[in-house]
Formats: structure tokens, sequence, C-alpha cells
């Protein structure tokens, strides 16, 4: 029982290593992605900011050029840190320190993954009951799930429910606190909320589009994305003169009334709460 206990622990521990490396990745993915537009749009060359302990600056022209290439608003298939390390002067303890910063949502994901783990192991039992079979016969199946292969088969089914959005979160945040840094509030004072544009975004999200205000205003408090789960919309920095004509007028009175009803999904949290 003990060892079935560890194993099941493992496999929590693995998933959750895998998906804070990932996360971190999508946030300084969503941060690097600030920094080089504020640099295509003014020149200015920024540091990447990292909310509270790591900084890690560009120091010229060189590095800021190598924000250019390569990036998209498309989460990068395969591994997101080696992406990362590819293109971003970041030293591995520094990629490893940030990292560190969603190891407690990692888990809490991780605990979600124990739950299912539970339900297949649980699966596993009726069949073998089903199909008659022994004792041995749901040990073997339960060591299984819990061997390497194990892992990993959890860890794909996992991520099929829960990675999308744990990502999407990752990746905003990092763009919410890298926008929300003061010297890219002085170069691209204005937010403009876009969707993807496809027949799968969301009526609420949908009339939000193009949506602009000032970054300190509050109506970013409530439709800043992710708006729910599976989300896909972002949020943009504008020059002042890319903003509307009535970008600077309060948010929260221009709001659609179907956005204001119904954005933020209930129950679902703000990336910065």
């Amino acid at each position: 029982m003990l060892q079935r206990i560890m194993r099941s622990t493992n496999v929590q521990l693995k998933i959750g290593d895998l998906l804070a490396k990932r996360m971190a990745a999508a946030n300084l993915l969503g941060r690097a992605q600030i920094a080089r537009e504020v640099h295509r749009k003014t020149g200015k060359v920024i540091p990447i900011a990292t909310g509270s302990r790591l900084h890690v600056h560009f120091d010229d022209a060189e590095d800021a050029a190598a924000l250019s290439g390569g990036f998209s608003f498309d989460l990068p298939a395969g591994d997101s840190a080696d992406y990362l390390r590819s293109l971003t002067p970041v030293t591995k303890m520094v990629f490893d320190g940030l990292s560190s910063q969603y190891k407690k949502d990692a888990f809490t994901v991780a605990g979600v993954s124990d739950g299912r783990l539970i339900g297949k192991i649980r699966d596993d039992l009726a069949q073998v009951i089903a199909d008659g079979g022994t004792q041995k016969d749901f040990e073997q199946a339960v060591n299984k799930l819990t061997s390497t292969a194990g892992v990993e088969q959890i860890a794909a089914f996992t991520l099929d429910t829960v990675f999308t959005t744990n990502m999407q979160k990752a990746y905003s945040l990092g763009r919410y606190e890298q926008l929300s840094d003061p010297a890219v509030q002085d170069a691209i004072p204005f937010w403009q909320y876009l969707t993807v544009g496809d027949d799968r975004v969301r009526p609420e999200h949908a009339v939000l589009d193009y949506f602009t205000a000032r970054s300190s205003d509050p109506v970013w408090r409530k439709i800043y994305p992710p708006n729910g789960f599976n989300c896909r919309c972002i949020v943009i920095g504008l020059l002042a003169e890319e903003a509307p004509k009535d970008a600077s007028e309060s948010g929260m009175a221009r709001l659609p009334l179907l956005a204001r009803m119904k954005v933020p999904q209930a129950g679902f949290t703000k990336v910065f709460a």
C-alpha cells in the first residue's frame, strides 16, 4: 500500500513539475511579446518585468532584435521552456526561479490529476471485475498507470482538460504584468481587447473585440482575459495616437451590456487576483 501511495505521489510531482515548467515558459513568452511590441512601436528597449524579484534586461539593440524573431500569439508547440531559452537571453537560474512561481498552481492541478487517476483506477477495477479477472490483474492495471509510461498517459489525459486553461492564464498574466510595468505604460498608455475572430468566440467576448481604454482604467479589472475556460482573447498595448477618440472616457460606462452581464464567466478567477 505504501509503495502504491508513493507511486501516486510521484505521478503528481511529475505532472506538477511538467506543468509548472510550461506555465513559467508561457508567462515569460507573454512578457517578451509585450517587450517586443514596445520596441517595435517606439524603439525603446525595456527590461522584462517579473513582478517581484527577477529582472531580465535586454541591454542593447542586438538583444532586443532577438525578440523580434520567432514569436507569435500562439503558444509554441513542443518544449516551451527550451523554445523560450533559445529566443531570450535568460539564464537557467533565472528561468528556474520563475518556474518556482508556479509550483503552487501546478500542484493544485496535480491534485485534480490525482482525482482523475483515482477515477481511472476505479474504472480499471470495474473492467477487471467485468472480465472475471483477479486481484493480480487489477494490481497490474494500477501499476501500468503509475509506471513511467503511465505518467505520460495521465499527463496527456490531464492536459487535455486543464493544460490549455492554465497555460493561457500564465501567458495572460505575463502579458498583464509586462503591460502594467510603468515603463511600458509610459510608452503605450492604452490597452485594446482582441478576440481571435472565429466562430468559436463567445458572444459576450465578441462584443469586446477592439474595445480600448486607458491601461489605468478600472474596467480592466473586470474584462482582462482570460474570461472563462478556454478563452483565447488577449490584450495589446496601443500608442496614444493609435487609440480611438473615446478611449480616455470611462471604460465601464462604455462597456457593452452583454459583456457587463456575462464577463467574466461565473466563478472564473482573474489571473491577477
